[in-house]
């Protein structure tokens, strides 16, 4: 593919196929990255990127555009911050505020596929494209809340780990409690880790079987009309 090719891919409304690749290489490198210095700005990088196609792609008001680019500068900050420093409080805020960085995204998403006349195969995609964000932003809280408040002044957040888990575990945890397939090989530990834990289950199946299952029923309907 030329240049121009790729640029005319990037810059297209409602590419939401695109956008779920992002966010998988989005999944990978939260996943693999577990480094104490740079894994801030290892992850805020593409995050920042995925996000921004989001809101481009979306056709987002330009309020939202400006608030996606104040938290994505914010969120770079505090990953240089930690890189610099080693410091786990700026490590554990960074993370929070890339999992705040996400939440602009199925915003700027459901506020876009809502608006189709017809529901395509875009649209599901979109609704897809978000049920993926949820897991990727509670595994990010899951993670700065448990680096903010954590061991030793507070108690861990999972129970079958150490007091500092890898990034991957955290993710895990986040996909398996989404789905609700719950393996119980790691489960939340605090108080407060169990509360965030439920709340994610009720918004991952809410979300699936009101949204994802209606768009479904609707293109499925508008395909049998056609």
């Amino acid at each position: 593919m030329t240049y121009q090719s790729w640029k005319g891919i990037v810059r297209r409304r409602d590419g939401y196929g695109l956008l779920l690749i992002f966010l998988l290489v989005d999944y990978l490198i939260l996943s693999l990255v577990n480094s104490v210095r740079f894994g801030g700005l290892a992850r805020s990088v593409p995050v920042a990127l995925t996000v921004l196609l989001a809101v481009h792609t979306s056709n987002s008001r330009r309020v939202v555009v400006r608030a996606a680019q104040l938290a994505v500068a914010s969120s770079l900050v505090f990953g240089a911050i930690e890189a610099l420093t080693g410091s786990s409080d700026a490590g554990a805020i960074c993370r929070l505020m890339v999992a705040l960085v996400l939440v602009i995204s199925p915003i700027a998403i459901l506020r876009r596929i809502l608006e189709h006349d017809k529901v395509t195969v875009e649209t599901i995609l979109g609704a897809l494209d978000v049920y993926v964000v949820i897991g990727l932003i509670f595994a990010l809280l899951f993670s700065g809340l448990a680096n903010l408040f954590g061991p030793p002044g507070f108690p861990r957040f999972l129970a079958q780990t150490g007091a500092h888990p890898p990034a991957s575990d955290y993710l895990y945890l986040s996909f398996v409690t989404l789905t609700t397939v719950g393996f119980g090989d790691i489960t939340p530990f605090s108080n407060l880790a169990r509360s965030v834990v439920v709340l994610e289950a009720l918004v991952g199946q809410i979300f699936l079987v009101t949204l994802v299952a209606r768009l479904v029923s609707m293109y499925n309907s508008e395909k049998r009309s056609t």
